[in-house]
């Protein structure tokens, strides 16, 4: 391993550690080999020098001619990535074990341990941004609630982060995520599977999940936050939410803060009735509909750093044009400017074209 310049480095050249940014993003990850694009991101960050391994890749990757690895295939063959799968997979094991024996025989469940479990996961990733990454590329599971209580609470974790919530509250919000959805073991799987439109009725009982919830983890020696985040992460601001309609004033914080996490991993995640959306669609309908319905402090704190993540990555337009995401527009976040060869394309100027998938 050793340290090398920004103007030394050359295409092949393996990272040697996570490339982090000042403010803690992640630039590359560890294992990744270099390529002119790669150095670009890494120049954009004012990133003066990074470690890499001591040997170039100069074997075939399997790559077609005259192409490249895109960034999600780059953070998919990283050895972080192959570490965080196996965790991933063995705590939503874990998680279903736990779930389904409170379910079952109210035995066993341990919040606690769970809690710690998640926790180690999270501590043993190098960077907010890391973890955001690797979820995104993660989509081996289709409508799980395990897996979306684990993501959720990785999400919360990253966004008290970004609310600069002290490390306690960082503990708290991770734990209203990890059992925030937990009464939706108590839904028929027919109507949490369904892969079509539900019915009014059917609606009606996906809607009891919340209170569901709340009562399974009364039972426990957990904090009121907790027990609210699950009770009222469907509320809305505008009172629009359920099981109560509470609005603004009633919301707890954290309530508020796993609103806006479990509607994103929803939306980027694979579901039974459709494949994940493209996060920029995401952001686009929090733009369109969200600062009624969510705290505005919190999802534009949210949306802020979620859209920072994404930028210098490749991405494909609606008229089907490829290019790189390079600049960040602060009053339209969804609406970025992207590089296509020497062209910028400025998707605020362009009412019918938008980003439909980070490639």
């Amino acid at each position: 391993m050793k340290k090398v310049l920004l103007s030394d480095l050359k295409n092949g050249m393996i990272t040697a550690e996570d490339v982090i940014s000042l403010d803690g993003q992640l630039v590359v990850p560890k294992g990744i080999a270099l390529t002119e694009n790669l150095i670009a991101r890494i120049f954009s960050f004012d990133i003066f020098s990074i470690r890499v391994e001591d040997e170039i890749l100069t074997t075939n990757l399997d790559i077609p001619a005259g192409s490249e690895m895109s960034y999600a295939q780059k953070v998919k063959s990283s050895p972080e990535f192959a570490v965080f799968q196996k965790d991933f997979k063995e705590n939503v094991d874990r998680l279903e074990f736990a779930f389904n024996s409170l379910i079952e025989k109210n035995t066993e469940f341990d919040p606690t341990v769970i809690l710690e479990e998640t926790l180690k996961m999270i501590n043993h990733r190098s960077s907010p941004t890391g973890i955001m990454d690797l979820m995104l590329n993660m989509q081996e599971y289709d409508d799980c609630t395990y897996a979306h209580s684990l993501n959720v609470a990785m999400i919360c974790n990253i966004f008290a982060g970004w609310l600069h919530f002290s490390l306690k509250d960082r503990v708290l919000a991770t734990a209203c995520g990890l059992f925030h959805d937990i009464g939706k073991l108590k839904i028929p799987h027919e109507i949490i599977s369904k892969p079509g439109k539900l019915t009014p009725a059917e609606f009606r009982i996906i809607k009891t999940h919340p209170l569901h919830s709340y009562k399974l983890i009364s039972q426990f020696q957990l904090s009121d936050e907790i027990k609210n985040a699950a009770l009222m992460h469907h509320e809305r601001c505008d009172g629009s939410g359920y099981p109560y309609g509470f609005t603004f004033d009633k919301i707890t914080r954290f309530a508020k803060l796993v609103a806006i996490a479990d509607v994103y991993e929803a939306m980027t995640s694979n579901r039974s009735y459709r494949e994940a959306l493209c996060p920029f669609y995401v952001i686009t309908h929090f733009e369109n509909d969200g600062l009624l319905k969510y705290d505005p402090g919190f999802l534009l704190t949210f949306l802020e750093n979620v859209v920072n993540t994404f930028l210098n990555q490749k991405v494909r337009l609606s008229n089907g044009i490829e290019g790189s995401i390079i600049y960040i527009n602060p009053i339209a976040l969804s609406k970025p400017t992207v590089q296509v060869g020497e062209k910028f394309i400025d998707l605020k100027l362009l009412d019918n074209v938008e980003i439909t998938s980070i490639i």
